[in-house]
């Protein structure tokens, strides 16, 4: 693999194979969401990583991330300058999709590292590891973010989502760029095959391996299916921030409710998306809005929904059961809270600074992952943000939850393709777990995937109307719901284990220290 005569290290065509990386990724994702680039798309930057010095890595790695990365948050662009100022949204962006694009440098710097590993094997697998971390790390902390991450474009291949039952999202990103570093270095015929076959073998024992495992897990299948009903209400976001409105979107959710138990007798169980419903239990002497109860007692149904719950304590972003003839609070509070819109250290500081009509940052996470006990079978509920983060939501299936739903108002990104990001995400999820996963959305997309992660439901953008769905609660044991987060594990312990030989080749690399040379005696 050597350079072309005339592109020089310093020259501005250098750096075009990380550009070019990048904006290849992007056909991957909606709207055009053609996965299969993502398995060819990293070559050009592995490539550049392998040639250039840490400094011009860290540059390439960083300018690929550029427009890929403004692609996938560009439509966060709409939510920012709907409320913020136009010169505070802009910033805000661009510190974000600065941020986003640092991590893909740092990838690329540990990358130029590692290229001074000889053995082809070692280096091979080193790749796929620190991209595994790169992305591990981005989505720990106070502001872990996972939009946009590699492995999500094979939302839609069957095989691809078996890799996930058993390593989990990890696992499928290693397993891609794994295939490209074991590519790009097929190419170079200085390296010994023998290594190069020593890889295949370990892409091939990995991807069938994991591809086939869920198949030996026996599938437990319910006699009947759950007859739900998806209402979304399609509400706006100036009705959402109107008080006076609230009443408004209630009824109108209402009036859903008694439409679609209308048309389809046999609904038990009614899904109404995020905080559609403001409930202060300061003031409110009943658990549940008044019209909702007559509501459940009239046709017999159950309603799961999305409320604003004040509490004695604090204000939470919750999930709750209502059912007929039932008087007991079934509540989850949610525990992944969305950085600086429902939490931030100090909110006082920022709604202060920004003085907008609404508060930011004042939401509690919850502390507890409870499930719903619909007439003796688990059911389990996130909300909004928490669907990205596969090890937080395997705990509600490895604690007995048979379907997850998910909560979510994402009318704030119009029809953008933050819609199909979001949704597409809970087929991951359902087939880490091994359970079925349906997003209830106010503006859509709503969407249900059964628990190999194939799609049952979808609805369209900005469609107000109701959603009859059979459910079949159909699952398996996987080995990602009972192992969680083990691939990063191994990638940190193979990372660190070849440190020590990279550093060692870098420093033969080295040149002596001035004046250390012995003189030739004369």
């Amino acid at each position: 693999m050597r350079l072309r005569r005339g592109t020089k290290k310093g020259s501005p065509l250098f750096y075009l194979p990380p550009l070019l990386s990048g904006l290849a990724l992007i056909p991957a994702f909606p709207p055009l969401e053609q996965g299969w680039l993502a398995w060819f798309a990293l070559v050009p930057l592995i490539w550049f990583c392998l040639h250039a010095e840490p400094g011009q890595a860290l540059c390439g790695g960083f300018l690929f991330g550029l427009p890929l990365q403004l692609y996938l948050n560009l439509y966060l662009s709409d939510v920012l300058l709907a409320y913020l100022s136009k010169g505070l949204a802009v910033t805000t962006l661009i510190l974000l999709v600065t941020l986003l694009s640092f991590f893909h440098g740092l990838f690329a710097l540990m990358v130029s590292y590692a290229r001074h590993l000889k053995n082809p094997l070692l280096l091979a697998t080193a790749i796929p590891a620190l991209w595994v971390l790169i992305e591990y790390i981005r989505s720990l902390g106070f502001i872990g973010y996972n939009v946009g991450y590699l492995g999500y474009t094979q939302w839609h291949y069957p095989a691809a989502l078996n890799l996930t039952s058993t390593f989990g999202y990890w696992g499928l990103s290693f397993i891609m760029v794994f295939f490209q570093s074991i590519l790009l270095l097929g190419l170079d015929r200085t390296l010994r095959r023998k290594n190069l076959i020593a890889a295949s073998a370990i892409f091939l024992a990995l991807f069938c391996g994991g591809a086939f495992l869920p198949e030996l897990a026996p599938v437990e299948k319910e006699k009947t299916p759950l007859w739900t009903a998806l209402i979304q209400g399609c509400s706006t976001p100036e009705e959402i921030l109107t008080r006076a409105s609230k009443k408004k979107i209630l009824q109108r959710y209402l009036s859903l409710t008694r439409a679609a138990v209308k048309e389809e007798p046999r609904v038990e169980l009614v899904l109404w998306p995020e905080t559609v419903v403001t409930l202060n239990m300061k003031e409110d002497l009943l658990p549940h809005r008044q019209e909702m109860v007559q509501l459940v007692e009239e046709l017999g149904v159950s309603i799961l929904y999305g409320a604003q719950l004040y509490s004695e304590e604090a204000l939470y972003n919750s999930m709750i059961l209502l059912s007929p003839g039932q008087s007991d609070f079934q509540v989850y509070h949610k525990q992944r809270l969305v950085p600086f819109v429902e939490y931030f250290p100090l909110e006082t500081l920022l709604n202060r600074l920004l003085k907008l009509d609404f508060t930011l940052g004042s939401y509690q996470a919850g502390e507890q992952i409870n499930l719903f006990n619909y007439k003796g079978t688990p059911l389990a509920g996130v909300i909004c943000f928490e669907s990205y983060f596969g090890d937080y939501t395997r705990h509600f299936a490895s604690r007995g939850g048979q379907h997850l739903f998910i909560a979510t108002n994402d009318a704030w990104f119009g029809e953008t393709i933050g819609l199909e990001q979001h949704a597409q995400v809970a087929a991951l999820r359902a087939a880490e777990m091994g359970i079925g996963v349906t997003q209830i959305a106010n503006s859509g997309i709503s969407i249900s995937f059964d628990y190999r992660g194939r799609e049952l439901l979808r609805t369209g953008k900005a469609e107000r109307g109701f959603y009859i769905l059979p459910l079949d609660l159909a699952r398996r044991t996987t080995l990602y719901r009972q192992a969680g987060d083990f691939f990063p594990l191994l990638c940190l312990l193979l990372v660190v284990g070849l440190a020590v030989p990279v550093a060692r080749n870098v420093k033969n690399l080295s040149p002596p220290p001035t004046g250390s040379r012995r003189r030739k005696s004369r």
